[in-house]
């Protein structure tokens, strides 16, 4: 506690009021003629080096392969095939196609084609100019 009680203001003494120190003034001032000075030093010159612009190689696109359309006849995929035949009758009610000849669709066939001749006959078109 004395050292406190005795070191406390003699440091407030001695760096705030200096004129109440105890250092004589003949030491004081030349200590006060050693502070360095500071030189100023002015930033370096900021150079920017030019730089050359940029320039893209030339790219070269490849050929591209043709282009071939698929043909499937796969008929949940795409559209089947069915060969053209005279005097038969194609069936889709089973999802693929199914042709038939002879019995009850030959019979249906000609009676279709009796009435579209039927009907054609008595029709006229004109042609305009």
């Amino acid at each position: 506690m004395l050292i406190l009680a005795i070191g406390a203001p003699a440091v407030y003494f001695g760096i705030t009021q200096p004129h109440v120190s105890s250092i004589p003034s003949n030491i004081r001032d030349p200590i006060d003629e050693l502070k360095p000075t500071v030189p100023t030093l002015e930033p370096p010159a900021l150079v920017i080096p030019e730089i050359p612009p940029l320039t893209a190689p030339a790219l070269t696109i490849p050929p591209l392969p043709d282009i071939r359309p698929v043909t499937r006849s796969d008929p949940i995929l795409g559209l089947p095939v069915v060969p053209i035949q005279n005097q038969a009758t194609i069936d889709f009610s089973t999802g693929a196609p199914v042709v038939r000849t002879g019995g009850k669709d030959q019979d249906a066939l000609d009676k279709a084609l009796k009435e579209m001749s039927d009907v054609l006959k008595d029709a006229k078109f004109e042609v305009k100019k």
